[in-house]
């Protein structure tokens, strides 16, 4: 039997102007058309299927799969997509921020899949597929998805696929072969089942490789605020982006790093040194933007409720 991941549901946002790929498991027989084109694999195990890159489509379009011999039709847009990565306050939901439920926006444009936790009480999870943007679901989205989307889908579809675990550390996005060069976070202590090395890699971040899209965005470091390791930041961010470059087969792949904000309650040198790690990654790997929080969120809770400027900041890293 041969499948196709989870990711490629109907309505999937493609990302434009970067190579397609679709990939699954199983033993078998593959075969995809797209745009006309045909392209065929025997699966053993694993396939995947790549075809050229294409331009913006904001009209759905059709693609074929024939899985072992059975047929398969989903539509498809070709946009940009923004991989949403961290700790709590990217996993942060919009109806926890300060903007009012009445603003909330009906948007055609934008569409969020979210990869499973290892955690429960998601609202959405990968089986919802690649679920509109209405005022009905907006509440669940992560916040700054929500409004770097509502800015970026002027023109182009807009895809967000959330990828979260409030209280993780660095240490656990890492592959194996990068995570075994540092410590165990400390954080492991307190929340073992995802801080162990490697974990969330391999549960989150493996499920979807190597999907094309437009830029990281990088929301994490609160977890790794510890004398001995907040000193370690800034390389092991350094080695973690080249290794989801590789994983990703983009060797470019921009990352939009977010500083984390200041929190009256831990105004202390772990603390101030994860903020001053983030800023040096700007001069130490290319195509890497760091976005300063601290001056435009609230700082008496470790999860600033105010989004929207900071995401406006995101949104110009982005376009810069």
């Amino acid at each position: 039997m041969v499948t196709l991941n989870q990711i490629f549901a109907n309505g999937v946002i493609l990302q434009a102007n970067k190579p397609i790929r679709f990939f699954g498991e199983g033993n078998g027989t593959v075969e995809i058309t797209l745009f006309g084109n045909t392209k065929t694999t025997n699966s053993n195990g694993k396939w995947l299927i790549e075809f050229d890159k294409r331009d913006y489509q904001n009209e759905s379009f059709d693609i074929l799969f024939k899985l072992d011999g059975e047929e398969y039709k989903i539509s498809a847009y070709l946009g940009d997509v923004y991989l949403l990565c961290g700790q709590s306050n990217m996993q942060f939901k919009l109806w926890e921020s300060s903007e009012p439920a009445e603003n909330y926006i009906d948007n055609e444009n934008m569409r969020l899949y979210t990869v499973d936790r290892i955690e429960s009480g998601e609202h959405f999870m990968s089986k919802d597929g690649w679920v509109k943007c209405t005022k009905e679901n907006a509440p669940h989205f992560s916040a700054i998805g929500y409004y770097i989307g509502q800015a970026l889908s002027r023109e182009h579809k807009i895809g967000l696929i959330s990828m979260y675990q409030g209280a993780s550390a660095i240490q656990s996005w890492m592959p194996k072969y990068v995570a075994s060069k540092y410590p165990v976070s400390k954080a492991f202590l307190e929340y073992p089942i995802w801080n162990d090395s490697a974990v969330l890699f391999e549960h989150m971040t493996k499920t979807i490789l190597p999907f094309s899209i437009s830029h990281v965005l990088w929301y994490q470091g609160e977890s790794n605020s510890f004398v001995g390791e907040a000193e370690l930041y800034s390389k092991m961010l350094y080695d973690m982006i080249n290794s989801w470059r590789s994983e990703f087969c983009d060797s470019n792949l921009p990352f939009v790093v977010i500083q984390i904000a200041d929190c009256d309650w831990r105004n202390d040198e772990p603390w101030r040194a994860i903020q001053r790690e983030q800023l040096k990654i700007v001069d130490m790997i290319n195509n890497v933007w760091v976005v300063r929080s601290n001056d435009v969120c609230e700082s008496d809770d470790i999860h600033p409720k105010t989004k929207s400027v900071l995401c406006k900041r995101i949104v110009d890293a982005i376009l810069s």
